[in-house]
């Protein structure tokens, strides 16, 4: 009996260890792209690249403007021109289509950047009102639902989105 006694008792007390860990954990999920999205800063920092991509724009459209100004003068003048002449004005011409060509691809990396540094911060502050809300709901693990990495959901798993979205209010 005593034997029997020993070797039952430490399962029923490692049963027991793994019930209390399991109810210890608390996971909860978020949409972090929603929040992102819905976040009221957004809207700002949408207007500042809208104004920064309206600018590059107004230089572009200048350079093509520019570009095709001097295609026009090149094909009216051509016949005059002797063969050197003819030449340096097609190199310029290319060179000109090139830096046209750089800028664009500048400007485009110029606002993917710049888009980049003024999402960090919201997605800092979507990150801290996340931390937030588990430590007030004692939550262990919260798993971002937008990234798609999640293999199960349960219908009645605690969805913490509103209540992060709430943080952004206060």
């Amino acid at each position: 009996m005593k034997i029997r006694f020993l070797l039952v008792f430490p399962i029923i007390l490692l049963t027991v260890s793994v019930l209390q860990a399991q109810t210890a954990l608390k996971v909860a999920h978020v949409n972090v792209q929603e929040l992102v999205q819905t976040h009221p800063l957004l809207d700002s920092i949408q207007g500042v690249l809208d104004q920064e991509a309206k600018d590059m724009e107004q230089i572009y459209a200048d350079m093509l403007e520019e570009q095709q100004t001097k295609m026009d003068v090149f094909e009216k003048e051509n016949a005059g021109y002797s063969e050197l002449m003819k030449k340096t004005k097609q190199e310029e011409l290319l060179a000109l289509a090139q830096k046209i060509q750089n800028y664009n691809q500048t400007a485009q990396q110029t606002l993917r950047q710049r888009n980049m540094e003024l999402i960090q911060p919201v997605y800092q502050n979507v990150s801290a009102a996340i931390s937030d809300v588990a430590k007030e709901n004692k939550i262990t693990y919260v798993l971002d639902v937008s990234t798609g990495a999640v293999a199960y959901m349960a219908p009645d798993a605690q969805d913490i989105t509103e209540l992060v979205r709430q943080k952004f209010q206060k």
